[in-house]
C-alpha cells in the first residue's frame, strides 16, 4: 500500500489497478483553507493601484480593468490566471512579462495582507527568512539593482524586525515578498515557543 493511501486512508480492500475513471475512485473531501478576503485593507488596495500606475507596460486605459482584475486575485487567496490572462489580452504583452507582473503584485499584496493578519491576532514580531532563491526579477540577466537586493535579503536572514514596520534594508522598510523579485517570507514569533 502506498503512503498516500495510508495518509488519504483510503479503502484498503480496493486494489490499486481497479478504478479506471476518475468517478470509481472513492477519494476522501480534502480540507481547504479560505482566505479572508477582510485581509485586503484600503491600504492593501492603495498599495495595488500605486503598483498597477507605476508599471510601463499597461496602458493608463487599460489600468482599472487590471486592477480589477488584480484585486479578484487577491481576493479569490492568489488565484493567479484571473489577473495572468487579462494581462495576456493587452497588446504586446509577452507571457513572461505577464508572469511577472501578477507574482509581483501577488507577492507584494500577499506581504501586506500577511502584516495584517499577524496584527490582528497579536504578533508583534517576525523572523525574516531569505528563500535560498535569488530574489531577482530576471536571474537570467540580473541588474546591479537585483544583485544588491539579494545581498541585502541573504543579510537580512534570521533577523528578527517588528510587524509593523518592517525590517530596514538597502536604507527602505520593506516586508519579505515586498521588493521586485523577492521570494523571501518570515515566520512569525510567538512569545514563550
Amino acid at each position: 500500500m502506498s503512503w498516500l493511501r495510508r495518509v488519504l486512508k483510503l479503502d484498503a480492500q480496493q486494489p490499486e489497478t481497479t478504478p479506471q475513471r476518475a468517478s470509481d475512485k472513492k477519494w476522501p473531501q480534502m480540507p481547504t483553507v479560505k482566505f479572508d478576503a477582510s485581509l485586503v485593507t484600503k491600504k492593501v488596495k492603495a498599495d495595488l493601484r500605486e503598483n498597477i500606475d507605476q508599471l510601463e507596460d499597461i496602458p493608463k486605459k487599460d489600468r482599472r480593468s487590471i486592477y480589477d482584475a488584480a484585486l479578484s486575485m487577491i481576493e479569490a487567496g492568489g488565484n493567479m490566471p484571473l489577473l495572468y490572462n487579462p494581462l495576456l489580452k493587452l497588446a504586446g504583452m509577452s507571457t513572461s512579462r505577464a508572469g511577472e507582473i501578477t507574482r509581483l503584485l501577488l507577492f507584494r499584496a500577499k506581504a501586506f495582507t500577511e502584516q495584517e493578519s499577524r496584527m490582528r491576532l497579536g504578533i508583534t514580531h517576525a523572523v525574516w527568512m531569505y528563500a535560498n532563491a535569488p530574489c531577482i526579477m530576471n536571474p537570467g540577466a540580473p541588474t546591479d539593482a537585483d544583485l544588491k537586493q539579494d545581498a541585502a535579503h541573504q543579510a537580512a536572514n534570521g533577523k528578527k524586525f517588528e510587524i509593523a514596520k518592517g525590517l530596514k534594508i538597502n536604507g527602505e522598510w520593506t516586508l519579505p515578498g515586498r521588493g521586485a523579485g523577492c521570494k523571501c517570507v518570515s515566520r512569525s514569533v510567538i512569545p514563550g515557543l
